[in-house]
């Protein structure tokens, strides 16, 4: 993805609801075919900005920043054009992927009418390109799931099949939240395979929450960490996973269960419920290096070298 012009940026993105903020500061880019992963623990305002750089969540409000896409300030655009546009190049799979649908209309009523308000309806190939969609995610059977209606799937099917209407709409961007959390593992790795044959083969640009750590190293090429609704180190899968230098960072990776049989290390606490403060780190009261100066200094990315990213004021981890 280096040396091509970024498909999309965020700069100095807060957001929230009503003049609450939930998420502060944020910045990152995105390029043509590249997938990052945003990660942390829940509450950390991965799911709201998603939702904000969609743009298309009442109540929830860009309060300063910009998002460019395409070279063009979605914010200056009038309400409906930027949904329109968004809706256009943006493909969405959420966290409860069954609200997405009306739970008492069949899948094929919803699907087709989706298809046709994107322009992308077509009767004489609708059924072989839903069978081609569905086969990617051992969805068998067409006729019987497009017949019938999502309050009789479970809520891991329903996640396959709003994944399906996703790859048939094709759209420039996807942006998934938690797409893997109510599969079985198998068909966990099928659908990771898939986004990233979604990359390598259609040029698909992805932004995906997951709370799953293995998933994004599989799967990212840029891994951004989130804290208190903000983002606290932003690399490679190499940088992030392999050289942590935020403590948060190393505290996800030291609570995750060994293999071999180590016992995982717990986070005390949890993330602020007011969201991201005025002045000083967020993680101060559970960090184990925080330093005097750390519960006032203001918050400030700093540049670990290589495209690294971290927002801890001891650079070098402080151990």
């Amino acid at each position: 993805m280096s040396g091509s012009e970024p498909i999309l940026s965020v700069r100095d993105l807060s957001a929230g609801y009503g003049a609450g903020r939930m998420v502060a500061d944020v910045s990152f880019t995105l390029g043509p075919g590249e997938i990052l992963c945003l990660v942390g623990e829940s509450g950390c305002g991965k799911s709201t900005l998603l939702k904000a750089v969609m743009g298309t969540t009442p109540g929830l409000q860009v309060l300063s920043g910009e998002i460019i896409l395409e070279g063009r300030s979605l914010l200056a655009l009038p309400p409906r054009e930027r949904q329109r546009i968004c809706c256009d190049k943006f493909g969405l799979v959420s966290q409860s992927p069954g609200a997405s649908f009306n739970p008492i209309r069949s899948y094929r009523k919803q699907f087709t009418e989706t298809l046709k308000s994107h322009g992308k309806y077509d009767r004489n190939t609708f059924d072989a390109q839903v069978d081609e969609a569905f086969g990617k995610l051992s969805l068998n059977d067409r006729e019987r799931i497009l017949a019938s209606c999502p309050y009789e799937m479970s809520g891991g099917m329903n996640q396959r099949i709003a994944f399906s209407l996703a790859l048939l709409l094709g759209q420039d961007i996807l942006l998934a939240d938690e797409p893997t959390s109510a599969l079985d593992a198998t068909v966990q790795l099928q659908v990771a395979q898939e986004l990233r044959r979604l990359r390598d083969v259609s040029g698909i640009a992805q932004i995906i929450v997951t709370h799953n750590l293995a998933l994004a190293q599989f799967l990212a090429d840029r891994i951004g960490v989130m804290y208190a609704g903000r983002l606290v180190e932003l690399g490679t899968p190499e940088q992030v996973l392999g050289d942590p230098r935020h403590p948060y960072t190393r505290a996800l990776i030291a609570a995750i269960p060994s293999l071999q049989g180590g016992m995982p290390v717990g986070l005390q606490g949890q993330p602020p419920l007011e969201g991201p403060a005025d002045a000083g780190c967020e993680f101060c009261e559970r960090c184990p290096v925080c330093r005097d100066g750390c519960a006032e200094r203001r918050y400030a990315p700093i540049d670990a070298g290589g495209g690294h990213m971290t927002a801890c004021g001891c650079a070098d981890g402080g151990v």
